[in-house]
C-alpha cells in the first residue's frame, strides 16, 4: 500500500506541475499580446501601414494663362520640394529621442528658417495621415537640394521631389487680373473635399474664379514599402495618370497692358486703368499700381515677408480698378447730361450764365475756372468742364432722380466682373440717407445735390464702372457684364484641343433717347477735338476719340487753389474717360478710363495714357503673337457662348 501512495503522490506532483507549467505559458502569451497591440500598438500598425501598398500623388500640371493672342503670361516651371517621410521617421526617433531635435535644427539651418517655423510645420502637418509624405518647403535652390541629399544617411525620412512651379513670366504684369495661388487652408478644404493640406489652389483673381479649369486632376502611383521604409516596386495596375489643367486665354491685350503699366512705373503714379471693348463688355487691358509680384504670393510667407506686405502704404494687394472707392468728379457729368437731357430738366438748348461761382439753396458754389465760362449750353458744358451749368441742371433734377440715372447706367452696384472683391460703391438718394442718418439727421438737404451734381459729396464708384458707363454712351446704352477670360482651352491626353468661348453676356439695356445721346456725344467728341476743349492732349489726329476729364478734391479748399502746390496726400485725384475711334456718328471699339491718384488734372495726368493705348493698338498695329483668336480661320473649333462666367466674390 505504501508504494501505491507513494506512485499517487509522484503522479500527482507531475500533473500540479504540468497544468502550473501550462498556466505560466498562457499567462506568458497573454502579456506578450497585452503588450504588442497595447503598448506597442501604434508602432505594429504604422509598420502594417507601411509594409503596404502606399500612394503618392502625381501633381497635375495647372493649365497655363495666356493674352488673348496666346502670348504665355503664367506657366509652370520645375521645381523641388521636400517632404518628410514620416513612417520612416518613427523608429528613428524611438532609438533616438532627441532625432527630431536635430532634424529641425538642420532643417532650419538648410532652409534658413527659425525652428519654430519648422515645428509649425510639423504641427500642422497633423491633419495629414502619417503614411502620406508631409511637405515642408518648396522651391528649393540646387544648394539645398545637395545639402539635404549629403545628408541622406542622417536623415532618411527626407526627400526631394521634383515638382511643378507656378511662374508668372513677367513679374507683376496683370497681377490683380491673374492672381496668385497658394497652399490650401482650414476653409478651402471645408469646401472642397477633394483636397488634402499642402494642396496649391487659386487664391486671387483668375487664378481663383478659373481655378477648377485651371487646376486639373491629379494622378497616383502605388508604390510597395517594406516595414522599414524602403521602396520596393511600384503596383503598375493602379496607376492613375494626372489630368493636366485647362488653358485659359484672357480678354488682356499684352501690348495695351503692357504700355499702360509701364505708364504709371514711368511716372511713379498710383491708380487704375481700365480698357473695354463696348461691344462686347471684353477688358482688353486692367491696371492697378502699384501692383505685388504673385511669384511672392505663391510660395509659402514667413512671417517677415507677410509683415513686410502689409506695411506697405500703397496697399499692394488691393485692386484699384474694382476695389478702389474714388468720387468720379466731372467724368460723372456725363450721366448729369443725359440724366437731365432725357428727363427734361433741360434740352440742347438750354444754356445758363457761368460767372465763376453762384449760390444754390443758400450756398455760394464755384466753378473750377475763377473767370467762369459765360453763357453755356449742354454740349459747351462738356467740353470746358463747367461747374455752374451741372449745379444747375442738378438742382432741377434732385437727387433720386440723380440716383436712377446713375443706377441705370451701373453705378452703385457690383458689375459682377469675372474676378474677386468687386465693391459696390455708393449713389446717395433720399432713402440712403434715411437709412444712413449724419449726426441724427436722416433728411438729405437739396444743397447736398449740388456737390452731387459734380461727382462729389458722398458718391462713390470704381474705375470700372467708370468704364461700363463710357461704353453704354458708346454702344448706344447697352450695360455689358466685363469679363477678363476669353477663351476655355480643353486638351485632351492625345493632344487635341477644343476651345470653349466665354459667353457676352449684356446685363440691362437702358434706354437713351438719340437727341439726348447724340448731344452728349457731340460735347464729348468737342472735349478732346476742338480748340479749349479739357482733354486735348487725348486727340490722336484721325481717330476721332470722345472723352471726358475729371479731377477731384481730397481736401475741402477755399476758394481756387492751384493742387500742384499741395503736399502730395492733398493734391486732387485725376480722371480721363474716353471712347474711340471714330466721330461722333461712328460705332466705336475701345473705351479708356484713366485714374491717377492724387495725380492733378485729369487733362494733365491721365489723358497722355489714353491717347498712348489708342495710337497703340489702331495706328502701330502692335498684335504679335502665336494664336490669333480673331482670325475665323482659328475659331473652327470654338463654340460660342458654351461657358457661362463664374459667380464672382464681394
Amino acid at each position: 500500500m505504501r508504494v501505491y501512495r507513494d506512485d499517487q503522490k509522484f503522479l500527482q506532483f507531475r500533473i500540479n506541475a504540468l497544468i502550473w507549467g501550462m498556466a505560466a505559458v498562457f499567462v506568458f502569451l497573454a502579456g506578450s499580446f497585452w503588450f504588442v497591440q497595447g503598448v506597442q500598438a501604434e508602432k505594429y500598425r504604422g509598420l502594417a501601414e507601411a509594409n503596404s501598398l502606399r500612394e503618392l500623388k502625381v501633381p497635375a500640371k495647372r493649365g497655363l494663362i495666356m493674352d488673348r493672342n496666346g502670348k504665355i503670361l503664367a506657366d509652370n516651371q520645375p521645381a523641388y520640394s521636400l517632404v518628410v517621410d514620416r513612417v520612416v521617421m518613427r523608429p528613428i526617433v524611438k532609438r533616438d529621442p532627441n532625432h527630431r531635435q536635430k532634424l529641425v535644427s538642420f532643417l532650419a539651418g538648410v532652409l534658413g528658417l527659425p525652428p519654430r517655423e519648422i515645428e509649425a510645420r510639423f504641427e500642422k502637418g497633423k491633419s495629414i495621415p502619417s503614411a502620406k509624405p508631409l511637405p515642408l518647403a518648396e522651391d528649393l535652390t540646387m544648394p539645398q537640394v545637395a545639402a539635404i541629399q549629403s545628408e541622406a544617411i542622417l536623415f532618411p525620412e527626407l526627400n526631394v521631389t521634383p515638382v511643378q512651379r507656378r511662374n508668372y513670366g513677367y513679374g507683376t504684369m496683370a497681377a490683380h487680373v491673374m492672381g496668385f495661388i497658394g497652399e490650401v487652408n482650414d476653409k478651402d478644404l471645408a469646401q472642397y473635399p477633394d483636397l488634402e493640406q499642402g494642396d496649391l489652389i487659386g487664391k486671387r483673381g483668375v487664378e481663383l474664379m478659373y481655378d477648377n479649369y485651371l487646376r486639373g486632376k491629379d494622378g497616383a502611383e502605388y508604390w510597395e514599402y517594406d516595414s522599414h521604409g524602403r521602396r520596393l516596386k511600384e503596383y503598375e495596375p493602379a496607376r492613375k495618370t494626372a489630368v493636366a489643367g485647362d488653358n485659359v486665354y484672357l480678354t488682356i491685350d499684352f501690348e495695351l497692358q503692357r504700355r499702360a503699366e509701364q505708364y504709371f512705373i514711368e511716372n511713379e503714379m498710383v491708380g487704375a486703368a481700365v480698357v473695354l471693348d463696348p461691344r462686347n463688355g471684353e477688358v482688353l487691358a486692367m491696371v492697378s499700381s502699384p501692383a505685388y509680384n504673385p511669384n511672392v504670393y505663391s510660395k509659402r510667407f514667413t512671417p517677415e515677408v507677410y509683415k513686410t506686405i502689409l506695411s506697405n502704404p500703397f496697399k499692394l494687394e488691393v485692386n484699384r480698378a474694382i476695389q478702389g472707392l474714388y468720387s468720379p468728379g466731372s467724368v460723372f457729368k456725363n450721366v448729369m447730361a443725359l440724366a437731365g437731357l432725357m428727363d427734361g430738366a433741360i434740352n440742347h438748348a438750354t444754356t445758363f450764365g457761368c460767372g465763376g461761382s453762384g449760390t444754390f439753396f443758400g450756398r455760394r458754389f464755384r466753378c473750377w475756372k475763377r473767370e467762369g465760362h459765360g453763357s453755356v449750353d449742354v454740349e459747351r458744358s462738356l467740353k470746358v468742364s463747367c461747374d455752374i451749368f451741372y449745379y444747375n441742371t442738378g438742382a432741377r433734377l434732385g437727387v433720386n432722380k440723380i440716383h436712377d440715372a446713375s443706377v441705370k447706367l451701373g453705378f452703385g452696384e457690383i458689375s459682377r466682373i469675372d474676378l474677386d472683391g468687386e465693391k459696390a460703391g455708393l449713389v446717395p438718394s433720399e432713402k440712403w440717407r434715411a437709412e444712413n442718418p449724419v449726426k441724427g439727421s436722416g433728411k438729405w438737404y437739396p444743397s447736398e445735390t449740388i456737390s452731387v451734381s459734380i461727382g462729389q459729396g458722398p458718391l462713390l464708384v470704381t474705375p470700372l464702372q467708370v468704364a461700363n458707363m463710357m461704353a453704354a454712351i458708346a454702344n448706344g446704352g447697352k450695360v455689358y457684364r466685363p469679363h477678363v477670360v476669353r477663351v476655355i482651352e480643353k486638351v485632351s491626353p492625345d493632344g487635341k484641343a477644343k476651345r470653349l468661348r466665354v459667353a457676352n453676356e449684356v446685363r440691362k439695356e437702358v434706354k437713351l433717347e438719340p437727341p439726348a445721346l447724340n448731344a452728349v456725344r457731340r460735347g464729348l467728341w468737342k472735349v478732346v477735338n476742338d480748340v479749349g476743349g479739357t482733354g486735348r492732349n487725348a486727340m490722336v489726329e484721325g481717330l476721332g476719340i470722345s472723352g471726358k476729364t475729371g479731377t477731384v478734391q481730397v481736401i475741402r479748399q477755399i476758394g481756387w487753389v492751384k493742387s500742384a502746390s499741395l503736399p502730395f496726400k492733398h493734391k486732387d485725384h485725376a480722371w480721363f474717360a474716353a471712347y474711340g475711334p471714330g466721330d461722333p456718328g461712328q460705332t466705336p471699339s475701345m473705351v479708356v478710363v484713366v485714374f491717377v491718384e492724387h495725380g492733378g488734372g485729369g487733362g494733365s495726368d491721365a489723358a497722355p495714357l489714353a491717347k498712348l493705348l489708342f495710337e497703340s493698338r489702331f495706328r502701330d498695329k502692335v498684335m504679335s503673337a502665336r494664336l490669333n483668336l480673331d482670325n475665323p480661320e482659328t475659331l473652327e473649333q470654338i463654340k460660342e457662348g458654351d461657358l457661362p462666367l463664374p459667380t464672382p466674390t464681394r
